[in-house]
């Protein structure tokens, strides 16, 4: 029955009335708007900018590792001879790294059988900057020694790497509120130039040790004479 009143409202050719007498027939169903989709369907995924990691040869290792700007460390494929006088092809691997005490990330490399550590962080700017000047280190910018991307290093003094450690919270002596001994670690009890560098360090058991290094036979009274320089210093 729809279906005549369909074809007797709609005199072929007429496409328009066709849609009209059949939407009045109680069918609603349309085609779909894409201005009424969902916007999860109709987005356009954004471009997202990948980073490439580039590979360079570690100095002095030419032949045997690549070390990336992003901190990876990998063995270059090439053939060795093994003690039965068989050639053999040794592939590429990305090594394994390890934590130091400091935090810092390790690798070894090898060569003749013999095993080398180094520094993940000194290979990559070595790799990709040059040697380190001398009087100078690596940094790492913001202050996390596992992060050896290339973008996070850079060379800079002893003073200036002790006061990013003190500026991101990390430097063991910027934390301690005392020194062994109990004495306060603050002005006036600081002494001046590692104070300068980003340290600290307790004036009066520093003046303590220099009397004491004239005056061996009072070694025993390390404390007594420490306390007694620092009630001098802070009654001042």
């Amino acid at each position: 029955m729809l279906v005549t009143q369909r074809r007797n409202a709609a005199p072929p050719g007429n496409m328009s009335t066709a849609r009209t007498a059949y939407e009045g027939a109680g069918n609603t169903h349309r085609r779909p708007n894409p201005s009424t989709l969902s916007r999860s369907v109709r987005a356009v995924p954004k471009h997202t900018h990948t980073h490439v990691e580039t590979w360079n040869p570690i100095p002095g290792w030419e032949g045997y590792y690549e070390v990336s700007d992003a901190g990876r460390v990998r063995s270059v494929s090439r053939s060795i001879t093994r003690d039965n006088g068989r050639p053999y092809t040794v592939g590429v691997r990305v090594l394994t790294q390890y934590s130091t005490k400091s935090g810092h990330r390790c690798v070894k490399l090898y060569r003749d059988g013999e095993g080398t550590p180094y520094g993940v962080h000194r290979l990559v700017i070595a790799a990709f900057i040059g040697p380190c000047p001398a009087g100078m280190e690596v940094c790492h910018d913001n202050g996390d020694a596992t992060d050896n991307r290339l973008s996070n290093l850079r060379y800079d003094t002893r003073a200036a790497n002790i006061r990013d450690s003190v500026r991101h919270g990390t430097n063991h002596w910027a934390n301690k509120t005392h020194c062994p001994r109990g004495h306060a670690l603050e002005a006036p009890n600081l002494v001046p130039s590692t104070l300068k560098a980003g340290g600290r360090t307790c004036l009066a058991c520093s003046r303590a040790q220099s009397y004491v290094k004239y005056h061996k036979h009072l070694k025993p009274e390390f404390k007594q004479i420490a306390d007694s320089y620092h009630h001098s210093i802070t009654e001042v």
